[in-house]
């Protein structure tokens, strides 16, 4: 099996199941933001953890504010297909942001 039929599996699924593809991370800060790699870094892992499949490639647009509803879209690449993957911080702990990653099943243009 390719990756993207992996990957377009895994959205496939989800979104059989009325769900887009959302997984819970979570970032040290010791500021009120998590660097833009730190976001891509840890994103990239959850996603591959969860569909057993490493993206291509993660880029988001910048460094991910440390506050709750903060949301951001970066762009996810997986053999030359291009998916939002939407982050939005769901709780601030003290130094610790958690987020949710958001991957729609559609690809964008």
């Amino acid at each position: 099996m390719t990756r993207i039929r992996a990957f377009s599996g895994a959205m496939t699924g989800a979104a059989l199941l009325a769900m887009p593809l959302a997984l819970t991370a979570c970032g040290s800060s010791d500021k009120d933001f998590v660097q833009e790699r730190t976001v891509e870094r840890i994103a990239t892992e959850q996603l591959t953890n969860a569909i057993g499949v490493t993206p291509e490639d993660l880029d988001c647009p910048g460094d991910l504010e440390g506050k709750v509803g903060t949301e951001m879209t970066c762009v996810l690449t997986s053999e030359g297909e291009k998916y939002d993957a939407i982050i939005t911080v769901d709780e601030v702990d003290g130094g610790r942001v958690h987020f949710q990653i958001d991957v729609p099943p559609n690809a964008t243009e």
